[in-house]
């Protein structure tokens, strides 16, 4: 099997299989792992997104709240009652509902340190919420002192606002002094500033955020892009490894073994030049059963057609050799013989003697008359000449006497012969041949006796 497989080619089906599957394990894995990493970053970019909006909306939040507080505190103080004298509580209800919200700048702050934000946005951040503080004091201060001039009624929330301590000097204050200074607190040129501020701060930190989590997206997007990309062509890999391998499959294997289907009913011989090693050596292994067959074949054939005494073909081969012959178009002689004194030779001096006397005698048949020469029975040969004509005949025959003579075998024969075969028919032939060699047959042993 090893000296068969050295002189077979080819490539082995197993040596393209198995990288082809490390190859093909290796792009699911990469895929799977792709899958995971597509999935991941997508979800890292909406956690961008929305984080971007979250920071956003709570920057703002300070700045709505802010502005809020400066709103409320303002229209009180500047309009502590009503056109019906009274003190008018409205603004400062709203102001007290705001004072509780999460809104205010160190609320926020402490949020925003919490947050995945880049650190200038958190210091812009932490100004606006000192200057959004310092408001929240001033107004703080303004409500004080505007409420020593109009008190409040006990009602909560209003009660909870808080208060600051007034100084001897702003209690010694005049009613319309008090105002002025509340008004001066809220609408000073200082609280201008601070209000300013907390609107450039908190704008400068919402445009870092968003310039961030812009740049953060177009990464997240760029890597998702690639990643994608590499997925296609990953998978594009995959489908073209498939297509690869089942034309490799469909031509080296399913190709050859359709063509073996046809050709082994045939008996004909397989191709050892197509396919993968393994279907070569399959091709190659039947190939020499086959030439063992056939050899089998031919030594049964020939021992099954061969008389075994004589090497010349028996009685079944000259049956055969009739039924194929054609019926017409050439000219032809039968001739008949019989070894005479056969049985006396057997009786007198032995079989063996009488075997030797046949083979002399088929010997001298097949030395004159060529290759189709048959024996048709013990002492029985038939030979039948193509293509001759009278006269060669002749010659044949005065040939053949003389090598008797010489042999010192004595063979009685009888020939019928046609110009046209398709006129008469072997059987006739060999009838005729047989009643000539029958008559010489009686004439020689006549002349004997």
């Amino acid at each position: 099997m090893e000296k068969i497989d050295k002189k077979i080619g080819g490539i082995s089906a197993n040596s393209l299989v198995m990288p082809i599957v490390i190859v093909l394990i290796i792009l699911h894995i990469l895929i799977i792992g792709l899958i995971v990493a597509i999935s991941s970053s997508s979800s890292s970019l909406s956690t961008i997104m929305r984080n971007s909006g979250a920071y956003t909306q709570d920057a703002t939040s300070l700045l709505a709240g802010s502005s809020l507080l400066s709103e409320t505190a303002s229209t009180y103080i500047l309009m502590p009652v009503n056109e019906n004298g009274e003190v008018n509580v409205g603004p400062l209800s709203t102001y007290a509902q705001e004072l509780g919200s999460d809104r205010r700048g160190s609320q926020v702050l402490a949020r925003f340190e919490t947050y995945d934000v880049d650190e200038s946005a958190v210091a812009l951040l932490s100004s606006a919420a000192d200057s959004a503080n310092y408001m929240l004091e001033a107004q703080i201060h303004a409500i004080s002192l505007v409420r020593t001039v109009y008190p409040l009624p006990r009602v909560t929330p209003l009660t909870s606002i808080p208060t600051v301590e007034l100084t001897e000097e702003e209690k010694a204050m005049t009613p319309e002094e008090k105002i002025a200074l509340a008004r001066t607190l809220v609408q000073g040129s200082v609280y201008g500033l601070n209000k300013q501020a907390v609107s450039q701060n908190v704008n400068g930190c919402v445009e870092i955020i968003q310039q961030n989590s812009a740049v953060r997206s177009a990464q997240t997007a760029r890597q998702v892009t690639i990643l994608r990309s590499v997925l296609w062509g990953t998978t594009l890999s995959i489908i073209l490894i498939l297509i690869f391998t089942f034309s490799a499959l469909y031509t080296q294997i399913l190709l050859p073994l359709g063509r073996f289907v046809k050709l082994i009913p045939e008996d004909k011989k397989l191709s050892e030049d197509k396919g993968f090693r393994e279907v070569r050596l399959v091709a190659s292994a039947y190939n020499g059963v086959l030439e063992r067959r056939n050899a089998l074949d031919e030594i049964l054939r020939s021992a099954a057609e061969t008389d075994a005494l004589t090497s010349l073909p028996n009685r079944y081969r000259f049956e055969q050799y009739l039924l194929e012959a054609e019926d017409s178009g050439y000219s032809v002689a039968a001739f008949l013989f019989d070894v005479n004194y056969l049985k006396r030779t057997n009786d007198t001096e032995g079989h063996l003697a009488g075997d030797k006397l046949i083979r002399m005698a088929a010997e001298c048949i097949s030395s004159c008359f060529g290759e189709n020469c048959f024996r048709i029975g013990g002492d029985e040969f038939a030979a039948i000449v193509k293509n001759c004509t009278p006269d060669s005949i002749l010659k044949t025959v005065d040939q053949f006497e003389k090598i008797e003579k010489d042999e010192n075998v004595s063979i009685s024969l009888g020939y019928a012969y046609t110009e046209e075969i398709g006129n008469t028919s072997f059987k006739r032939l060999l009838d005729e041949a047989d009643k000539n060699m029958y008559a010489q047959k009686k004439n020689t042993h006549s002349q004997r006796e």
